[in-house]
C-alpha cells in the first residue's frame, strides 16, 4: 500500500520540528545534574522517561502527525537532523565510558539507578543506530559501526535490513513476534535466532573465500577488543557495568521490536507473501515519546518508504497502540495485561504453530 505524499510545512512548522528532534538529547543534561547532584537525582533520566513524558501525552493529547518533505528543511537544518544522530552516539558512548571509569564516586544504590538509566539511554541508542544504518553517507556507516559494536549488536545493519525488512510479518523473520508469544519467549528466540542467521547469510556469501571476508568473524573480534578496551580502561567494575546496562539496553530494544509487529502477520497467496502494508505494524504518534525515541512509532511507513526519521508519516490504516512506547514496554514485560490490551485489535491469524 502507498502512502499519499506529505503536504508542504510553514517554515515555523518546520523549525519546530527540527527543534523537537533533538529531544532524546535532553537525557544527557539530566544525567549530568543527577551525576552532580548525587543520591536520587540519578533518577532524572528514569522519572523523564517513564513518568514526564507519558504523563504529557496523556495530558496534551499532542500527536506527531506533521507530514514533511526534503524540501522543507534548509542545508542547515539538514545537516543538523543528520547529526542528531551521530552526536546522540557518541555522547552516549562517552557517557557509557566515563561512568564505568568513575563507578568509585558512587555507592552501591546510586549504582543501581546509574545502570537503569543507561540502560534507557541505550534503549534509545538503538533507536540513533537504526537511523545510521539507513544512512547513505560513510560517516553514517562509520558512526553506526562504532556505535552497534557498542551496544554488543554489531550485526544490527545485516539482521535488520537483509532479513527484517525482507521478512517482516512472516515466519521467516526472528524479530517478528507472533500471536500470543509472550516477551520472555520471543527473546529467547530472537537473540540466537538473529545471530544464527547472520552467520547462515555470511557463510553463503563468503564461501569459498576465507573467514577474514566474513563480517560476522570481524565483528566477533570487534567485541572482544571491545571488553578487553573497557576492561583496561575501567578495570573489573567497570567491565560489569557495562555488561549490566547492554542487558537493560536490549530489553529495551528487544521489546520495541515484539511491539512493532505483535501478531500482524502477511498472508500468503500462491506461495507467496502479501507486499509489505501499513496494516502490518503497529504505529504509535503520541508527540513526547515519539520524539524522544527518533520516531520509531511511525514503523509502518518506515517499512513503505525506508525514508529517515524526520520524513516519516502517519499513516491512517496501521493499527495504533493506546500509548507510547515507555509506557507500552511496561504492558510487553507483563504479558497477560499486554495480551488483555492488544489481542482484541488485532485482525490478522497468528503465525502457524504458535
Amino acid at each position: 500500500m502507498e502512502s499519499t505524499a506529505p503536504a508542504s510545512q510553514s517554515k515555523k512548522a518546520t523549525s519546530r520540528h527540527v527543534a523537537w528532534c533533538f529531544l532524546p538529547h535532553a537525557l544527557f543534561v539530566l544525567l549530568a545534574l543527577g551525576v552532580w547532584g548525587g543520591g536520587l537525582w540519578l533518577l532524572l533520566p528514569i522519572v523523564f522517561l517513564q513518568v514526564v513524558l507519558p504523563a504529557l501525552d496523556w495530558v496534551t493529547g499532542w500527536q506527531d502527525d506533521g507530514q514533511y518533505q526534503k524540501s522543507d528543511f534548509s542545508a542547515g537544518q539538514l545537516a543538523l537532523l543528520h547529526w542528531n544522530t551521530r552526536l546522540y552516539a557518541i555522547f552516549y558512548m562517552a557517557s557509557v565510558v566515563w561512568l564505568a571509569m568513575h563507578l568509585e564516586r558512587f555507592n552501591a544504590m546510586e549504582i543501581g539507578m546509574l545502570v537503569a538509566a543507561a540502560s534507557l539511554l541505550g534503549g534509545i541508542g538503538f533507536g540513533a543506530a537504526h537511523e545510521l544504518l539507513h544512512g547513505k553517507e560513510d560517516l553514517d556507516q562509520m558512526v553506526q559501526r562504532a556505535l552497534t559494536t557498542f551496544l554488543f549488536y554489531p550485526h544490527y545493519k545485516l539482521i535488520h535490513i537483509r532479513s527484517h525488512h525482507v521478512h517482516a510479518g512472516t515466519e521467516n523473520d526472528e524479530n517478528t513476534a507472533w500471536l500470543n508469544e509472550n516477551i520472555y519467549t520471543y527473546i529467547l528466540r530472537t537473540i540466537p535466532g538473529s545471530m544464527i542467521r547472520c552467520w547462515q547469510m555470511e557463510a553463503r556469501r563468503c564461501s569459498g573465500n576465507g573467514l577474514l571476508k566474513n563480517q560476522m568473524f570481524i565483528y566477533a573480534l570487534g567485541q572482544a577488543a571491545l571488553l578487553l578496551g573497557l576492561f583496561l580502561l575501567s578495570g573489573p567494575n567497570g567491565l560489569l557495568f557495562y555488561l549490566a546496562h547492554i542487558l537493560g539496553a536490549h530489553i529495551v530494544l528487544e521489546s520495541v521490536n515484539y511491539i512493532q509487529h505483535y501478531g500482524l502477520m502477511r498472508e500468503k497467496h500462491d506461495g507467496e507473501y502479501e507486499k509489505t502494508g501499513a496494516e502490518h505494524s503497529w504505529d504509535t504518534y503520541h508527540f513526547f515519546s515519539s520524539y524522544v525515541t527518533y520516531r520509531v512509532g511511525h514503523h509502518s511507513y518506515h517499512h513503505i518508504a525506508v525514508k529517515p526519521y524526520y520524513l516519516l508519516t502517519p499513516e491512517p490504516t496501521a493499527p495504533k497502540l493506546p500509548v507510547g512506547y515507555f509506557w507500552a514496554i511496561a504492558m510487553v514485560l507483563l504479558p497477560p495485561w499486554w495480551k488483555s490490551v492488544i489481542n482484541p485489535k488485532l485482525k490478522v491469524a497468528a503465525a502457524p504453530g504458535v
